[in-house]
């Protein structure tokens, strides 16, 4: 036997399905996914600039109604955050290297533009007029979305400068620093799935105490543990894809469920919004739910959520997604105020909302993609080395 099959053999059978599956799975690429990506990035661009209008024009507002549901965009992020993660915790299990290839892959991603945007605010502050606190130390820790916890009345540095939006990245970030630490010891595809129900439960739990005390609506939206079971969704789905009932999960009857769940509680809360109780608490879960079934359709390269995913123009917007997310965030300040003179310019409430939207995503687009291949995709080539 080779030393590749010896160590194989030498594996307890859970951890040899963990294992054995490394080869093929590591360097497999989905673009469905790519796609799904997309969709998760224009769902937030527009929950953000096209949300919220209060028009007597009906379509703008049955439009805005919908952009403000966009927000689910996060967790389809959240939900691909954990899949893709997870499985590549689990394919690179039997390697020494992993510890350091994992880390050094993610910040090589990650933190170029995340701390490029930090430190640019910070050397514009004399022209931005910015004023910094001890508690903006935060987002540089990736601790953003702890603010409400230990800063609740925090201002932003500047009125132009918008950094909320940031929390999603300091949750993402604070899984990446715990969960490799879980997958990596069990190493266990059936303990982990153990341990990813009883996540997603305590998750849920917590937030309906959380609610029921009347805590901050925002707290419950933004931190690790009220919000890590969507996380968890993903990682459980990548275990069970790499199982032996990988192509027969019990999505046929569980995607439409689940969507149908989203729509129903949606409805009892009036509103598209993350505040409503009935959101917060089961409605993350069925989102959870719903955006892993949708992975797993795209995953699978099959039926017509994968047809639609993996077309180009999708898988173009999520190719920049990353950039999209942290820029839109930033650029939003800027561009709000205009959706008005834009619409009195062209006598037309309509028309305006549309050129505005279009102005919008076109200008954060174009930074996005200059950002990306100017900036990020040459630090990205070091990737490589981690391989």
């Amino acid at each position: 036997m080779n030393e590749r099959t010896q160590m194989l053999a030498s594996l307890p059978p859970q951890e040899t399905i963990l294992a054995d599956r490394s080869a093929d799975k590591r360097a497999r690429h989905y673009p469905a996914l790519d796609g799904l990506r997309g969709i998760a990035i224009l769902a937030v661009f527009f929950s953000h600039f096209g949300g919220g209008h209060k028009s007597t024009n009906f379509i703008i507002r049955g439009w805005s109604h919908v952009a403000d549901a966009g927000w689910m965009g996060v967790d389809l992020f959240f939900v691909l955050s954990g899949f893709l993660i997870t499985g590549i915790l689990i394919d690179s299990a039997d390697r020494e290297d992993r510890v350091k290839n994992f880390y050094a892959r993610r910040a090589l991603r990650i933190f170029p533009l995340f701390y490029g945007v930090l430190f640019g605010f910070l050397l514009l502050t004399p022209v931005l007029h910015l004023h910094w606190q001890s508690g903006h130390l935060l987002y540089f820790f990736y601790l953003s979305n702890m603010i409400p916890v230990f800063a609740p009345n925090l201002p932003s540095p500047g009125k132009s400068v918008g950094l909320v939006h940031l929390w999603s990245l300091a949750v993402e970030e604070q899984f990446y620093l715990l969960w490799p630490l879980v997958v990596w010891s069990l190493r266990d595809r059936g303990k982990l799935l153990r341990i990813s129900a009883g996540i997603m439960i305590c998750a849920l739990v917590l937030r309906t105490i959380l609610v029921l005390r009347g805590t901050d609506p925002f707290i419950v939206y933004s931190l690790l543990f009220t919000r890590g079971d969507s996380l968890i969704c993903g990682s459980a789905l990548a275990l069970l894809v790499r199982g032996p009932s990988a192509g027969s999960l019990p999505v046929r009857w569980l995607l439409p469920l689940s969507g149908a769940a989203v729509i129903a509680l949606f409805f009892t809360a009036g509103s598209g919004l993350h505040e409503a109780p009935v959101i917060a608490t089961v409605g993350y879960t069925a989102i959870a739910i719903f955006c892993a079934c949708l992975v797993y359709c795209a995953q699978q390269g099959r039926g017509w959520i994968a047809a639609v995913c993996s077309q180009a123009w999708l898988r173009f917007f999520g190719r920049y997604s990353y950039g999209l997310y942290i820029y839109h965030g930033l650029l939003v300040v800027f561009l709000f105020p205009l959706v008005y003179p834009i619409q009195r310019l062209v006598h037309s409430v309509f028309v305006g909302s549309i050129l505005y939207l279009l102005l919008s995503l076109g200008l954060t687009l174009g930074i996005a993609m200059m950002s990306y291949h100017f900036f990020e995709a040459p630090i990205l080539g070091l990737k490589k080395r981690f391989a």
